[in-house]
């Protein structure tokens, strides 16, 4: 008829509610799902910075593997380095002979079982003056911060490092991580971390300043003067 009016059934109105809220859901998710991405991108990068792991001793590469040994500061499978990428191999080597030029051989401390060294750049030693032997003039690489008290660094591998746990305050003063070994605030369970903030500060002072004792002494001398006085003047009024 003419003039009439379609009223829609109920069933259409919900049914396009239904799918109004599915397609934003659907569109919530993609954006969620794509920042996630952009999210695990960036890490990937920021993680690429420096492709190995930082070390004080061999004990912090132990779960890498037993190829795994310190050398300065990185953790390096010196036995294989088959499954590294090509450009993060190093060379091993035994003398500045097995070397390119520009680097020298690094050979570990314990060369009874650790047996081959690997070729890094010329060591800038920075234990009497810690980071600021790394920044002299005319120094624009990346090691301008001192690892492990000795060696010049790039500064991702020092975060990492200040990062490993401690037992003691000493060995952070020595190795420029922090003053203190400070225990995790938001967790017990969690070791302890260098920091410069003392986990166990003094008691504040309760002692007074000397300068209000003498006051109060002054004090009381003054009244005992007065009532000397007093009593003399006392005493002579008697006796008159």
């Amino acid at each position: 008829m003419r003039g009439s009016v379609i009223i829609p059934r109920p069933t259409t109105i919900t049914n396009s509610i239904a799918m109004s809220a599915a397609v934003r859901l659907a569109i919530f998710a993609g954006l969620l799902a794509l920042a996630n991405c952009e999210i695990q991108s960036l890490s990937q990068i920021k993680a690429k910075k420096v492709p190995f792991t930082a070390c004080i001793d061999d004990s912090d590469c132990a779960e890498q593997g037993q190829d795994y040994a310190c050398f300065q500061y990185l953790c390096y499978p010196w036995k294989d380095d088959n499954k590294l990428p090509k450009d993060d191999k190093k060379k091993t080597c035994k003398s500045n002979d097995h070397c390119d030029p520009g680097q020298e051989c690094y050979r570990h401390p314990d060369r009874r079982n650790i047996y081959r060294g690997l070729c890094m750049e010329p060591v800038v030693d920075c234990s009497e003056n810690g980071e600021s032997d790394c920044k002299q003039p005319g120094n624009k690489g990346p090691n301008r911060a001192c690892c492990n008290g000795a060696y010049c660094c790039h500064t991702d591998y020092f975060a990492q490092l200040k990062e490993l746990p401690c037992v003691s305050h000493q060995p952070c003063k020595d190795m420029g991580y922090g003053q203190f070994c400070c225990p995790d605030k938001t967790n017990s369970t969690l070791p302890s971390t260098c920091c410069n903030t003392d986990p166990n500060p003094p008691p504040p002072t309760t002692r007074k300043p000397q300068r209000v004792v003498e006051d109060r002494s002054g004090a009381s001398m003054l009244e005992a003067s007065l009532a000397l006085g007093l009593f003399m003047m006392v005493t002579m009024s008697l006796r008159q």
